[in-house]
């Protein structure tokens, strides 16, 4: 398949490009997991931490009213206080309820509601009053009651940190893994592009040296060089024009040199092949030109301004 200097180029180039495509693809992925992971596992499990914080709360300041009302006959019952501790624990309860991420949190959860359902029927004051031993009531029915409700209630905030450090150990394991396929991936890269970067010079200006050395052994009349170059592209053409000018002018020569008397030497037509060159020339040039002030390049700068001095020989080589 042939392919044009330019095409080759824009190849090399776009092979770049896509390098770079994939690495930022993979970055913003491999970061939009771990965001999931991170906002969506962990903050679901903090959450059911702070509610069974803030139900621990609301049971504590209950049980201050409920321990006065039992065991101190002079407490003046407070209705507006127990009924906000009752109204933050249920509305805590219920978000739990809602955010059940954890195998066994929801039958926690069920048993949390049936025994806080007795604890609320125990404290309320209509109750009360018609308990005769208040003291005993209490010791044996909701305080034991009260201390199962808090351990049920530790047990939920005690599984989601427990997944809390079970997931962050995970994302520090897929942290590590994503840094090193990232670093795989990357060193794979560079030393491709670095590869592509220092051998696509040489692609260009390897060819031009070949071209220049021939087109000078030429003007010094020697007709034998040719020149040999593998590539199926624009510098192929050059250096097949410039062979068959040298191996007509080789033959010219050596007819002249043999027959020295003849006045009629077959003619070839160096200025059509002389055309033929400076237009390959001309196409070629611009090329070089764009790469090597692109990249910096030094040698290839100098085959540049060479190619240029070797047009303006040809221009002035070739009759009008």
């Amino acid at each position: 398949m042939k392919l044009k200097i330019r095409t080759k180029v824009l190849l090399g180039i776009l092979f770049v490009f896509v390098e770079f495509v994939i690495i930022g693809s993979l970055s913003m992925y491999y970061i939009s997991t771990l965001k999931y992971g991170s906002e969506l596992l962990i903050k679901n499990n903090y959450r059911s931490v702070q509610y069974a914080e803030n139900m621990i709360q609301s049971l504590d300041e209950t049980n201050t009213a409920v321990n006065s009302l039992f065991l101190n006959k002079h407490y003046q019952y407070d209705k507006e206080l127990v009924a906000g501790s009752f109204d933050k624990f249920e509305k805590n309860l219920q978000l739990e309820g809602q955010n059940i991420t954890e195998l066994g949190e929801k039958e926690l959860v069920q048993s949390i509601k049936e025994k806080y359902a007795r604890y609320k029927s125990l404290v309320l004051e209509q109750n009360i009053k018609s308990i005769p031993d208040k003291v005993n009531f209490y010791t044996f029915n909701i305080l034991p009651l009260t201390n199962e409700l808090k351990a049920q209630i530790f047990s939920v905030s005690t599984l989601n940190m427990h997944s809390i450090v079970q997931k962050n150990e995970k994302l520090s394991e897929m942290v590590s893994q994503i840094y090193k396929n990232l670093s795989i991936l990357l060193t794979f890269c560079l030393l491709i592009t670095a590869s592509f970067l220092f051998n696509f010079p040489n692609y260009i200006a390897g060819p031009i040296k070949r071209i220049t050395e021939n087109i000078k052994e030429m003007v010094n009349n020697n007709f034998s060089s040719r020149i040999r170059i593998s590539t199926n592209d624009e510098f192929k053409e050059l250096s097949e024009a410039i062979n068959d000018m040298a191996e007509k002018l080789e033959t010219n020569y050596k007819h002249v040199e043999l027959q020295p008397a003849v006045t009629s030497v077959p003619e070839i037509d160096e200025n059509e092949i002389l055309q033929n060159i400076q237009g390959l020339l001309e196409s070629i040039r611009p090329v070089i030109e764009s790469i090597s002030k692109n990249s910096g390049n030094k040698t290839l700068l100098q085959q540049s301004e060479l190619l240029k001095e070797i047009e303006y020989e040809l221009s002035k080589a070739i009759k009008p």
